[in-house]
């Protein structure tokens, strides 16, 4: 992984304030990967360039998903703020190289999560919320979940996601909705067997 190459590829093609943000989401990830487990070099680099298509326009974005065949779903197809994560995904694998899977996968699904994702994934999801620049309502609520472990975070973070969404009348990915109940159900089968 060119880190070296990618900060200056980020520097860039990114405005300033998502640079520092992408900086402070390779820190966060790196943290959460030495708490948890993780790869701490994949994390902080999947961290770093998880937003690497976000200020493409939005025909670009389309187009590069075009370009590489890439399928979007019902909701994908009608929703732009995803299309950042999808065609981050293509440029780092069909432009740039990448061939790691596991941060194509973390690139690929931190905008929605989905169902059965690696450690990597959650920590570049729950990373991208949490980083120090962050400061939503409710923020510090997610922080205080990923103290207590990775999943809690995620699910909390996912719980708000689901939450807003509903609220201004947007459609759920069921990417989002699959990986709450994939939690869900594995918590009740824990507390079931014991």
């Amino acid at each position: 992984m060119d880190t070296e190459r990618f900060l200056e590829i980020l520097n860039r093609t990114l405005s300033e304030k998502r640079y520092f943000h992408s900086l402070m989401v390779s820190k966060a990830a790196e943290e959460l990967a030495k708490r948890y487990g993780g790869d701490v070099q994949r994390a902080a680099f999947a961290g770093l360039v998880h937003d690497i298509a976000k200020e493409m326009k939005p025909e670009a974005q389309l187009q590069t998903m075009q370009k590489y065949s890439i399928l979007l779903d019902d909701v994908e197809r009608v929703t732009p703020k995803l299309w950042h994560a999808i065609a981050g995904y293509a440029l780092l694998k069909y432009e740039y190289g990448v061939t790691d899977e596991m941060v194509l996968d973390a690139v690929r699904w931190h905008t929605t999560g989905r169902k059965g994702m690696p450690v990597l994934s959650k920590i570049v999801y729950l990373a991208d919320c949490i980083s120090e620049d962050r400061d939503f309502p409710g923020v510090e609520e997610v922080r205080a979940a990923a103290e207590r472990s990775l999943d809690d975070g995620y699910l909390e973070m996912l719980n708000r996601s689901i939450e807003g969404l509903l609220h201004f009348g947007a459609l759920l990915h069921m990417g989002t909705v699959e990986a709450r109940n994939e939690l869900l159900l594995t918590r009740r089968d824990v507390s079931a067997a014991t």
